[in-house]
C-alpha cells in the first residue's frame, strides 16, 4: 500500500484558482470564437472566479480517502 503525500492548503487553492482560470479561459474563448460577441471578453469575471474558486477550494478542502 502507497502512502499518499498530504498537500498543503495553498497548494490546493492553487490548482483550484488554475483549473478554474484554464477551464474558464477556455470556455470564454471558445464561446468568443463561435458567437463573436460584440465589445469585449469578460477577463475581470473569469478572474474574480477564480479566485472565489482558489480561495474556496484552500478553504474547505476535499475529504481525504482512505
Amino acid at each position: 500500500m502507497n502512502t499518499r503525500t498530504i498537500r498543503p492548503r495553498w497548494w490546493l487553492g492553487l490548482r483550484g484558482f488554475a483549473v478554474f482560470l484554464l477551464g474558464g479561459g477556455l470556455g470564454i474563448f471558445a464561446y468568443a470564437a463561435v458567437t463573436h460577441p460584440p465589445g469585449g471578453v469578460p477577463w475581470g469575471g473569469l478572474l474574480f472566479g477564480a479566485l472565489v474558486c482558489g480561495t474556496l477550494c484552500a478553504l474547505f478542502p476535499g475529504r481525504r480517502q482512505r
